[in-house]
């Protein structure tokens, strides 16, 4: 995880519903973490569809 360095602190309002669902679907007791959590899979899959959207338009030749 991040070091001391890099963690920032701020405030967030968010609708309890839903946080309690992020907390059980993330499996994680702290709030923080299970925004940790939701945050980094949200940039995976980003990354992950910025990288199929390159399907076909990328010629690798074998050399």
């Amino acid at each position: 995880m991040n070091t001391q360095k890099n963690l920032l602190r701020f405030t967030v309002s968010m609708d309890k519903d839903l946080l309690d669902e992020l907390l059980r679907i993330t499996g994680q007791k702290k709030k923080s973490r299970a925004v940790n959590v939701a945050c980094s899979e949200f940039v995976r899959m980003n990354y992950k569809k910025d990288l199929l959207s390159l399907k076909g338009k990328v010629n690798f030749e074998r050399r």
